[in-house]
């Protein structure tokens, strides 16, 4: 199994070490689950595995329901985005407490091939959703027989 690779932005010996911090923080915020930012935002955890024949995406999304979430895959471009909300009512003698949360999120994942769009199966179970998406028939690994 090939290990997923972000492309790099380049810019000489800056440009790597951006992309080492840039890595660094990322692996030191995953540990933390999802990313609450301002306004609302936030930021799911997403796993990536790569087989033979496909890529299977995992990503958290406690507390979203099916349909306010939305997958587009375009070229080797997947996008994920969705609306989280969520209301706590609680009612006892005297008061009455109410919570809510929400909160949207949008993220964008390259992968390092093309996959077949019509192909691509997602459900929701337990607050992960899981997509399957098929490699395009070239971006599949061929044997090549050697003649001699």
């Amino acid at each position: 199994m090939n290990g997923i690779q972000r492309k790099r932005q380049g810019g000489g010996p800056l440009g790597r070490f951006r992309d080492e911090m840039n890595d660094l923080f990322g692996r030191f915020f995953s540990d933390f689950g999802p990313m609450e930012l301002s306004g609302g935002a936030w930021w799911p955890a997403i796993d990536i595995s790569e087989h033979d024949d496909k890529f299977t995406v995992r990503v958290e999304l406690p507390g979203v329901e099916s349909k306010d979430i939305d997958i587009s895959v375009q070229g080797d471009v997947l996008t994920l985005s969705g609306e989280k909300k969520d209301t706590t009512e609680e009612k006892g003698e005297g008061y009455r407490y109410v919570e809510r949360r929400y909160g949207s999120f949008h993220r964008s994942v390259q992968l390092p091939v093309t996959v077949d769009p019509a192909k691509v199966d997602a459900h929701c179970k337990n607050g992960v959703l899981t997509i399957d998406l098929p490699k395009s028939e070239q971006a599949k690994a061929r044997k090549i027989e050697v003649k001699a």
